[in-house]
């Protein structure tokens, strides 16, 4: 082997885990740990939470159609179920990330519960509960998840 073939064939290895380092060390979730993967897990809960409530307070002023809203409804629960999933697998060694991990996954079950029942309203399904009552439970949970994690 020649000095420069040796060259590049250690620099090509070294070069693929640069990449690779930097590619891990930039994503939040690698970087961050469990910490950072339930404050993202929380931020994404919160954007979907409000997004439904957005959905939902343009519907009731007539702004949006019924369709469009149970769509929007339906996607806001969907990305909280996704946040779910990326935490409900974690396993906490801090008392502060579990804390936090057991405060998300109650949130995000009642969230998804709540969301499920604005749906089911805005479709008019028999027995449904009055959508601007859960338009007010889901203002609230955003506010007590803002409030409480820490």
């Amino acid at each position: 082997m020649t000095p420069s073939t040796l060259a590049r064939a250690v620099a090509l290895p070294a070069l693929l885990v640069a990449v690779l380092a930097l590619v891990l060390t930039s994503c939040p979730a690698n970087r961050d740990g469990m910490p950072g993967q339930l404050a993202s897990a929380k931020d994404e809960t919160q954007s979907a939470t409000r997004s439904a409530v957005l959905a939902l307070d343009l519907w009731q002023r007539d702004r949006s159609t019924r369709q469009l809203v149970a769509v929007q409804l339906a996607d806001a629960r969907d990305e909280v179920a996704k946040a779910y999933d990326g935490i409900a697998v974690l396993k906490a060694e801090d008392p502060a990330d579990l804390a936090r991990q057991n405060l998300l996954t109650r949130s995000m079950t009642d969230i998804v519960a709540t969301l499920n029942q604005a749906n089911a309203a805005v479709r008019a399904l028999p027995d449904s509960a009055d959508p601007a009552v859960l338009r007010g439970v889901l203002v609230d949970a955003d506010a007590a998840l803002e409030r409480d994690y820490r």
